[in-house]
């Protein structure tokens, strides 16, 4: 595989715990590494501990703070990735985000606020990450976003069985939504899709009927989408 020596990473959560751990693989494979974290005491410590390891690095680690859980997380972003890329680092070529805080609560106790608050890391900073990524990343295959999920993605929990939970995954399928560009859809629906066509309404509603009668089936994701992840 292609070396990553003396390319620019950023690890957005590299004070501690997997992305301290990849900050110390990066500079063990001589990259340029800068680590960003909430705390400038862990950011300051994780500096210290990273030099102490690699005292005769061609690169040495750099720290930086930020806040990610603040309405003004974009801007904290920018203003991040500015400094970052201002100091000889320009452009990076990774940008690698660990960074969040779980807060597993059952269903029961969640509430609008804690759902907004617990999207910000994974899903807002993510997309966010992605949007300013293209000004700040070199260009071409070389470099790269990598995000972290968990295994809740692929295991979400269900605190309500025996209650059933499932979920139903619609291709493209001709409703009013479609609107005046209805022909230019369903064009190319027909094109993207095994079948050659788009769902209707009444085909994808048979898969909610289907989950709500088969009282074998939780945690299923059913797909109605006409082969269009096929072709």
């Amino acid at each position: 595989m292609p070396s990553i020596a003396g390319h620019s990473v950023l690890v957005l959560g590299g004070s501690s715990g997997i992305g301290f751990s990849v900050a110390k693989l990066c500079l063990a494979e001589n990259s340029r590494v800068a680590i960003a974290s909430s705390s400038q005491a862990k950011v300051d410590d994780a500096v210290k501990r990273l030099k102490e390891t690699f005292p005769n690095a061609e690169h040495q680690p750099v720290g930086y703070t930020i806040d990610l859980g603040s309405e003004a997380v974009e801007k904290n972003l920018e203003r991040l990735l500015s400094e970052v890329t201002s100091q000889g680092a320009q452009p990076l070529d990774h940008i690698i985000t660990t960074a969040g805080k779980p807060d597993v609560r059952p269903v029961t106790d969640v509430d609008l606020s804690y759902l907004v608050q617990s999207a910000q890391m994974p899903l807002f900073v993510s997309i966010l990450i992605a949007k300013l990524g293209a000004k700040f990343l070199r260009e071409g295959p070389s470099s790269s976003i990598i995000l972290t999920s968990g295994q809740v993605a692929e295991k979400a929990p269900c605190d309500l069985a025996p209650r059933r939970v499932n979920c139903v995954s619609p291709g493209s399928t001709e409703t009013e939504l479609w609107g005046e560009y209805r022909e230019m859809i369903r064009d190319i629906s027909e094109q993207k899709s095994l079948l050659g066509k788009a769902g209707s309404p009444d085909e994808v509603a048979e898969a909610y009927i289907y989950l709500m009668k088969n009282t074998n089936a939780t945690g299923s994701v059913v797909s109605s989408n006409a082969g269009s992840t096929l072709k």
